[in-house]
């Protein structure tokens, strides 16, 4: 039985799920041009990743990588994640049959290093880190070559719609824990060195709106009279635990897309460059020294928001 259990179980009330009076689903508790919202409970169920969310565990890939997903073989994550489905969770809300809304699952990257798209995701994300921080530089490219066989690292693949409430986090890292803790017991390989994670970001930026036809700038924050140099506008997160783990990573940098120029003709970026956003994302790497106490803190948190 792939069924794990219901949000409802969990928690004294189903899980709440913010959705604008106008019916769109486009943001993430933003709210629409009235400023009205209709809140709408709703019962999520959990299973484990099956063969029939295949191609929607690739849709939800693609969705992290934006235009450069062309460069990766997406489809060998999704294979992972349904071959080794033991560990990670997918959230649904018609029966099992049905696309999930969001994946939580962790893929050892050094275990599987002779797949295809796990050589070209570690080469991605080595040549994205700045060389300008030649220490960041070294200990980053050192732990995605994936050569050391005592110190493996998991990627820990958390993705969702936009409109899919923070709340789900807290049973799916718990979940997450739990089979981790089982998987180790049974001597499978989930024991790790390093968690990393790919987090979605965003800066502000001057809105084409107002400035019509004009490429958007980054926002900056004024400096001091002593200071000629500008501080970078700040980084907000797509999904908001992502603060909570850019908090315990050891390593972390921010990079932009390699398909740039397809990034800013698609619809959803001239969508988001209207409102004055630039997506981007982070590499974050977590060492496990760390990541029991980023879980509490992800799960107490989420918690909170669900109870509030």
């Amino acid at each position: 039985m792939n069924l794990k259990r219901k949000a409802s179980e969990d928690y004294e009330e189903p899980i709440k799920r913010v959705a604008s009076s106008s019916g769109q689903n486009g943001s993430d508790g933003e709210d629409s041009d009235d400023g009205l919202q209709d809140i709408v409970d709703v019962d999520f169920d959990f299973y484990n990743p099956d063969d029939v969310d295949y191609h929607a565990l690739k849709k939800l890939l693609t969705q992290l990588f934006s235009t450069d997903a062309e460069l990766l073989n997406l489809g060998d994550f999704a294979d992972i994640m349904i071959e080794e489905n033991q560990v990670g969770t997918t959230v649904k809300v018609d029966d099992q049959k049905s696309d999930p809304y969001a994946i939580l699952s962790i893929i050892n990257l050094t275990h599987q290093k002779d797949k295809e798209g796990v050589k070209q995701l570690c080469s991605y994300l080595a040549n994205k880190c700045p060389k300008k921080n030649e220490a960041l530089h070294k200990a980053v490219k050192q732990i995605l070559s994936l050569s050391s066989t005592d110190k493996h690292v998991g990627w820990v693949v958390s993705e969702r719609f936009i409109n899919m409430p923070v709340e789900i986090m807290a049973p799916m890292y718990t979940m997450l824990t739990d089979e981790l803790k089982n998987a180790v017991k049974e001597k499978e390989p989930y024991v790790f060195e390093w968690y990393m994670f790919i987090s979605k970001t965003y800066k502000e930026v001057t809105s084409s709106i107002d400035e019509d036809g004009e490429e958007p700038q980054l926002k900056k924050v004024k400096a001091s009279s002593s200071s000629s140099a500008e501080a970078p506008s700040e980084t907000f997160y797509f999904q908001s635990e992502d603060e909570i783990i850019a908090k315990y990573a050891e390593y972390q940098y921010d990079f932009k897309f390699t398909n740039k120029e397809k990034e800013q003709a698609a619809d959803s970026r001239r969508a988001f460059s209207d409102f004055g956003i630039a997506p981007a994302r982070k590499l974050l790497l977590v060492h496990k020294s760390k990541f029991n106490d980023m879980v509490n803190e992800i799960t107490k948190t989420c918690s909170s928001t669900s109870a509030a």
